[in-house]
């Protein structure tokens, strides 16, 4: 099942509205965020901690550390 939402947060006094996907696969779960044309999936790790991958590549070097934080952050606290 997909659920798709905006996804809005701030980040160094500017707004992000980012379009997004909630997806459920199998006992866990993924969130597919669009950003600047890469969909990024954060999901759990091995230790029950969000990461983050760039779904084109296995990282995401370009984007700044503390962004991809905040969208962490806001995700948790939706939960």
């Amino acid at each position: 099942m997909e659920n798709s939402f905006t996804l809005s947060f701030e980040y160094k006094d500017k707004p992000y509205n980012l379009d997004s996907v909630f997806m459920r696969t199998g006992f866990t779960h993924q969130f597919h965020i669009l950003l600047d044309g890469n969909t990024l999936i954060i999901e759990f790790d091995e230790e029950r901690n969000y990461r983050v991958i760039d779904a084109n590549t296995t990282k995401t070097s370009n984007i700044e550390t503390d962004l991809l934080q905040a969208m962490v952050n806001k995700i948790i606290s939706l939960q």
